[in-house]
This record gives C-alpha cells, structure tokens and sequence, in this order.
C-alpha cells in the first residue's frame, strides 16, 4: 500500500476534527475528490459526497445503475470506486453483495470501507457487527459513536465507555457540536447504567451552561432530562431561535406530549425533520399509503425483501406485509439469515419502515395458564427518578392472584422487551413503558398486540400510582379477552 496512503487512513483515525482539520489532512496525504466522498458517503452523508463527481452524483439522485457503471469503469483497484460501487449494490437491493464488498475494504484496512461497513450493519439490527467494524476507527468520531450505540443496544455499557473516553477526555476531536452532543447523550447512558447519579447530575449541570453552543441544544437537554432537570433544560432553552424550538420539541417527546410536540415542529423549520419518525409514532399517524400504491408496492409477482431490525418490535408489520400477494422474504443480518448475493429483489424494505406502509396485523391472544407474574425488573436505567420503584411493585402483586411460577401464569407484567416476546407469542401481558420512547408512549402497541396492556410512568408525577395502573390493566386485559372469547 502506498505510504500516502498508510498516511491518510492513520490520520482519519485518529482525528476527525471539522472541515479545517480535514482539508489540510487531505491535503498533507494528497487525497484525492473520490476518496473524499468516499468518507462522506460512508459516514451517511450522500449529498455532500455527490459535489466530488459524477458517480456519487448518480447514487444521490437514486440512479443506481448508472452509480454502478461509472465505478466499475474505474476497475478495481480504487477504494473510493469500490466504496461507491458497495453502496449502489445495497441501495439498489442487493444487500448481500455490497456488504461483502464492504467487508472486503475492510479486511483490506480501508477506512472508508471499515466505517460504511460498520453504518450499515447497524442500520440492519446487526449490532455485533457494527461494533467490531467500528473498532477499526476507535478515534474516528463517527465510527466511534456507531460503535458505541452498537455497544449500548447489547448492554455492553464498558464497550461503550471504552470507545467514548477519546472524545470526553479530549485525546480525539468531535468534528462539530452536534456530535459532541451525540457523545455527550452516550456518556449519560452510561453513567446512568453505572448508578453514577451525582456525576450525572453534576454533567448535565455544566453541560447546560452559558457556553452551550446552541447546535449542541437537542441533545443537551436529553442529557438533562436522564439527570432529572427535565425543568431546569425547558427554562434554559427559552428564546425564539430554532434550535431553542427543537431542544423543546425533544423534551415535550420524551415527555409524550404530542401536542406540545405539534405546536413547536413550524418554529423549529428544518431542525425538526429528525423527529419527524419520532412524532408519527407518539401520534399513530402511521401506515396512511394510498391502497393503490401500496397494491403497487406489494402486489402479485412483485418480490420484496425485508429485513429485521430487531427480533419483536415489527412483527405485526411483518405479518401484514406477508399477507400480501407479494413473494416477501424476510431476513435478520443478525441471526445470519441472507439472501443469495445475486437475490436482488423489486422491492427492499426494512421493518421498521412498514409502519409507515400499511396497517398491522393484530397478533391474536392465545391465553392459557392461572394467576399472574410481577417481573423483578420492570424499568431501568433509563433516567434519574423513573426507575421502577419496588413500593410500585409490590402493589401490582397484592392486588393480583399469584401464579406459582412464570410459565404457569395466565398474565406476566414485564418490562418492554420482554412484553413483546410474551405478546408475538399470545401470552397476556401489561408492558411497563420506558419513559422517553416513542414507540412506547404511542398507540401502536397496544393496536398491534390485542393481548397487551401498557403502563406508561407520567410527566409529572413519575410512576406514582403505577402499580394500582397495572392492576386495572390486567383486570382490564383479562375481562376483555373473555369477552371476545364468549
């Protein structure tokens, strides 16, 4: 390998500092237009990457066969081309194919192609994956943040620390103050994690000062939010600029005010198209396409792909999706579940997308069993005062017949996770929400899962009353599938 070469990719490890910083690596090591949008484009940025050339101006505007002529024309020995070639492989459908091109830029030492590889598989639920693609780049911004998400998603919270200690400590750059604040959000996952409440608190605190750059807001008061001065971030973030607009907007989400949410998307223009997925489940507004265009999109001879993000969550989408007339396969990169390499489908769609396709179909509840189960761990971890109290607990237990064991129970009161397990299998379950997630504060769940009930803690007041909530919810639960069986 060349040593100019060797030279850029140890300094796009090592630093991924701003535009100023980046322009005079690139300079220093001679890099040229395609290996910059390479980098772009493997840090999910296509538009930027489509300004340095034709091909990446292609796969930016969605014409995938010409993206593909234009980097196999340039053969097989310029990383950059391959990259492109690898991403118009997986935008055009074949998700295995590119992925194995990527796999190979990356076993070749390509940073470029260690950073895509680790982005994709991540986008496809693959968290082990992504986070050992990720460990190619430990003080590349980017790769460490996917990395440390990805570290996250499988409770791995030292993982995690490990890849953000870079960035906290100051030893690597953050590029610009919205990924300082993205590292900022994963430090206080952590700390939370760890029962480090006095360091958050004090974190969140000086991480709200005067000297806040206003980009750095949104994530800021999520920060303040899990240390508990969910208050104090709203007062701070009183003005009419947008960033003020949407650092409101992400508090009234974690709160699950959709109302409050509505009313500030207009004042926060553009810096609310992040939350736009975010709202459409805290309202439901979801699965609204036009019969006639999804008749298209799944009609008879027309194959589609699917791919699972995660091992519940979207099952009745799923569901729906396969009752279609369509050939649909569904895939988990996680479970190693792949198509052929040259499987390119008409159709390619991950799960979560199908909310915003069609309706769901309602998983039938299956009862069986006596009496009720109270996990231990209902809600953790997840912000200062909302983990799950056990004087809530025990309430929930005393006003519930008792089952002997678990898998005798006819009713488990379980955590998120593990509700939709019980619910995809028919089990009768009331879920215990995690504060601050979308998909939990919204309807969906309960329209998907007829055999589930949800607990949702309240902005105000915690879970005070939760457990005599939960109560109400079983009996409630109980009473209507008995009807529905009579």
């Amino acid at each position: 390998m060349p040593i100019d070469r060797v030279l850029s990719q140890e300094y796009r490890t090592r630093t991924d500092g701003g535009r100023g910083a980046r322009t005079l690596q690139d300079a220093w090591a001679g890099e040229s237009p395609n290996q910059r949008a390479a980098m772009l484009l493997a840090a999910g940025d296509g538009q930027l990457a489509s300004v340095h050339g034709e091909g990446w101006q292609a796969l930016a505007k969605g014409d995938f066969v010409a993206a593909l002529g234009l980097a196999r024309q340039a053969g097989g020995k310029d990383c950059a081309m391959r990259l492109l070639e690898a991403e118009a492989l997986v935008a055009a459908g074949g998700i295995v194919a590119g992925l194995q091109r990527l796999e190979a830029l990356h076993r070749a030492g390509d940073a470029a192609g260690s950073l895509a590889l680790a982005r994709r598989r991540f986008l496809l639920g693959d968290h082990a994956g992504a986070e050992a693609a990720a460990a190619a780049l430990p003080l590349h911004a980017r790769a460490a943040l996917i990395g440390a998400r990805a570290a996250l998603a499988r409770k791995r919270f030292q993982a995690a620390a490990d890849m953000m200690e870079p960035f906290l400590e100051g030893t690597a750059q953050c590029p610009e103050p919205m990924t300082a604040g993205a590292v900022a959000v994963i430090a206080a996952v952590i700390m939370l994690n760890r029962g480090e409440s006095a360091r958050l608190e004090r974190f969140a605190t000086q991480l709200m000062g005067p000297e806040l750059p206003d980009e750095m807001l949104p994530t800021a008061v999520r920060v303040a939010w899990m240390a508990g001065q969910a208050a104090d971030a709203w007062q701070r973030c009183e003005g009419d600029s947008p960033w003020m607009a949407a650092a409101r907007l992400e508090l009234t989400i974690l709160a699950a005010d959709g109302a409050a949410a509505a009313n500030l998307v207009e004042r926060a223009g553009h810096l609310a198209a992040p939350n736009a997925s975010a709202l459409q489940l805290l309202r439901g507004t979801v699965g609204k396409l036009p019969t006639e265009q999804l008749d298209r999109m799944f009609g008879a001879d027309v194959s589609v792909h699917l791919w699972r993000t995660h091992p519940q969550r979207w099952q009745p989408w799923i569901d729906a999706a396969k009752n279609t007339a369509a050939n649909v396969q569904v895939f988990d990169l996680a479970a190693g579940i792949a198509p052929e390499p040259e499987d390119i489908p008409d159709v390619l769609m991950d799960d979560g997308s199908l909310v915003e396709v069609m309706a769901p179909a309602p998983i039938a509840p299956r009862p069986r069993g006596k009496g009720a189960w109270v996990s231990d761990s209902l809600c953790e971890g997840v912000a200062a005062g909302l983990d799950w109290p056990d004087r809530e607990r025990r309430t929930a237990l005393e006003g519930l017949p008792p089952a002997s064991r678990r898998d005798a129970a006819a009713l488990w009161v379980l955590d998120a996770e593990e509700a939709l397990a019980g619910a995809c299998d028919g089990r009768l379950v009331v879920a215990i929400a995690p504060p601050g997630d979308p998909f939990w504060n919204g309807p969906l769940p309960e329209r998907a899962w007829p055999s589930l009930r949800v607990v949702r803690a309240d902005a105000k007041q915690g879970w005070a009353g939760a457990g005599e909530r939960v109560v109400a919810a079983a009996r409630a639960l109980v009473a209507s599938v008995k009807a529905e069986k009579d």
